[in-house]
C-alpha cells in the first residue's frame, strides 16, 4: 500500500475532496457541498492518497481569532474524514501531523476545530477551549423581570442593506472578547446569514437607540411545522445572531422575539456566550431550557509562538512543563514564562518547572476556558505548590469567557 499525505492540487481533486466530506457527514445536499467548496482553496487542504486515490481529507481556514482581546492567526480545522474502507490504518494521525506542521510553518501558532466526536482530537492534543450554550423556549415564558419598554426602536432589514451596519457592529462587539472570530465576507455568506435550507428566508433586524445610532442585531429565520403536535402556535424562530453593544439592546432585542405571536419555540443556538445575561434577567429562567456542550476545541501548535500572542490577566512569572506531545515534539519540555499582562516573553529553561501538564491542558489555560486550579482538581495538571496554581489563575484570567459563534 502506498500512501501519500498532499494538498489537493486542483479542481478536479478538491471535487473528490468534496464528495468524500460529504459522504463521511451525510451531506447529500449538493448545493451544500458546492458552497462549502467555494470558500475552499486546493493548498488549504491536506490529504492521504492511498495507492493514488484520495481516502482522507482535512481542511484548514487562515482564520484570524481574538484571544483575549488580541487578534492571533489560527487554523480553522475542518472537514475531517475517511472513507470507511481506509479507517484504522493511521490516515487521520499522518493528515494531522503533516497538517500541524504546515500550520507551524505558516505562524498559525493555534489550531481551533468543531468536535464531531471529543474523543478523536483530544488524542491529537486538542483542549476543550469554549462551551456551546443553546437555549429552546417557548417565548410566552420568557418573559423578562424588567419588562417595561425599551427606548430606541428594531426595524427589519434585508440581509444586502443591513449587512454593512451589522459587520460593523459585529466588529465593535468581538473587538475586546476572547475566541471571536474576524469574519470575512465569504463567513458571513456561508454560515452567518445563510438559511438552514436552500432558498428559505433570513431575516435581519436592527436596533438603535434613541439617538438613531445602531446599537444591536439579530439574524434569524422561521420556519412552520409540517404537523401540529398542539392547538398552541406552531412556528419556530431560531437565531443566528444576537450582538448587543448594551444592555438596552440587549432588552429590545429580546422583546422583539418575544412579539411574535405565532411562534411556539424559540431557538438560540451557539451564537450566545456562556455567560450570556438571559438567565440573570428572566421572570423564570428555567423556561429557557439552558443546555451546554463541548464547543470549540484548541490546538497549542508552538508554545514557544503561542504564549505571547495573548494578553493576560496579570504579570506573573510561571514555569511550567509540557510532555507526551508527539505530534508537535518541538513542543515538549519546560518553559519560563513572564509577563506584565501587555507583553510577555517565553524561553526554554533548566528550573523545576512550578506546574507540569499536557498540551491539551496548555490549550484549556490559554483560551481562558478552565482555571490552573480547575485543572489541577481533574488530575490535569500536576503542581508542585498550591500557589503555583494561584498564580497561574490569575495570569490566564481573561476579560470574557471564550465564545465563537460560527460553525466552519
Amino acid at each position: 500500500m502506498n500512501v501519500e499525505i498532499r494538498a489537493c492540487r486542483d479542481a478536479e481533486e478538491l471535487a473528490a475532496y468534496g464528495k468524500i466530506v460529504a459522504y463521511v457527514f451525510a451531506n447529500n445536499d449538493t448545493s451544500d457541498v458546492d458552497t462549502e467548496l467555494g470558500s475552499t482553496q486546493p493548498d488549504w487542504t491536506t490529504c492521504a492518497f492511498v495507492d493514488g486515490s484520495m481516502a482522507a481529507t482535512m481542511g484548514v481556514f487562515p482564520f484570524t481569532v481574538r484571544l483575549n482581546g488580541e487578534p492571533v492567526r489560527m487554523g480553522g480545522v475542518t472537514a475531517v474524514g475517511t472513507l470507511p474502507s481506509y479507517r484504522r490504518q493511521g490516515l487521520l494521525r499522518q493528515i494531522m501531523k503533516q497538517g500541524l506542521e504546515t500550520m507551524r510553518e505558516r505562524g498559525q501558532a493555534y489550531a481551533i476545530l468543531w468536535a464531531s466526536m471529543a474523543a478523536i482530537y483530544q488524542r491529537f492534543g486538542y483542549g476543550s477551549a469554549t462551551t456551546r450554550v443553546d437555549y429552546k423556549f417557548d417565548p410566552r415564558t420568557a418573559q423578562l423581570r424588567d419588562n417595561r419598554p425599551t427606548s430606541g426602536s428594531v426595524s427589519l432589514m434585508t440581509s444586502e442593506d443591513a449587512f454593512p451596519i451589522i459587520k460593523q457592529l459585529y466588529i465593535q462587539d468581538a473587538t475586546p472578547r476572547n475566541m471571536a472570530l474576524h469574519r470575512s465576507t465569504v463567513i458571513w455568506r456561508v454560515d452567518t446569514l445563510r438559511p438552514r435550507h436552500k432558498g428559505d428566508a433570513m431575516y435581519t433586524v436592527v436596533y438603535r437607540n434613541e439617538e438613531g445610532e445602531p446599537r444591536g442585531y439579530l439574524v434569524y429565520g422561521t420556519h412552520e411545522a409540517t404537523e401540529r403536535s398542539s392547538p398552541g402556535p406552531d412556528q419556530t424562530l431560531t437565531v443566528k445572531d444576537f450582538v448587543a453593544l448594551d444592555m438596552e439592546g440587549y432588552r429590545a432585542l429580546w422583546q422583539y422575539i418575544l412579539k411574535h405571536d405565532l411562534v411556539g419555540t424559540v431557538r438560540i443556538w451557539a451564537c450566545i456566550a456562556e455567560d450570556d445575561p438571559a438567565p440573570d434577567l428572566l421572570l423564570e429562567p428555567r423556561m429557557l431550557q439552558r443546555s451546554t456542550m463541548d464547543g470549540i476545541w484548541m490546538r497549542v501548535v508552538d508554545v514557544e509562538a503561542a504564549v505571547p500572542q495573548r494578553p493576560y490577566g496579570s504579570r506573573g512569572e510561571l514555569t511550567f512543563r509540557i510532555e507526551q506531545d508527539d505530534l508537535c515534539p518541538w513542543n515538549n519540555g519546560s518553559f519560563l514564562m513572564e509577563t506584565d499582562g501587555k507583553t510577555t516573553a517565553i524561553r526554554r529553561t533548566d528550573r523545576k518547572p512550578n506546574l507540569t501538564m499536557s498540551i491539551n491542558s496548555l490549550a484549556s489555560l490559554l483560551a481562558g476556558h478552565r482555571s490552573a486550579t480547575r485543572l489541577a482538581r481533574a488530575g490535569l495538571i500536576s503542581a508542585i505548590r498550591e500557589p503555583a496554581l494561584d498564580t497561574a489563575d490569575a495570569i490566564f484570567r481573561t476579560n470574557y469567557l471564550p465564545h465563537l459563534p460560527n460553525n466552519f
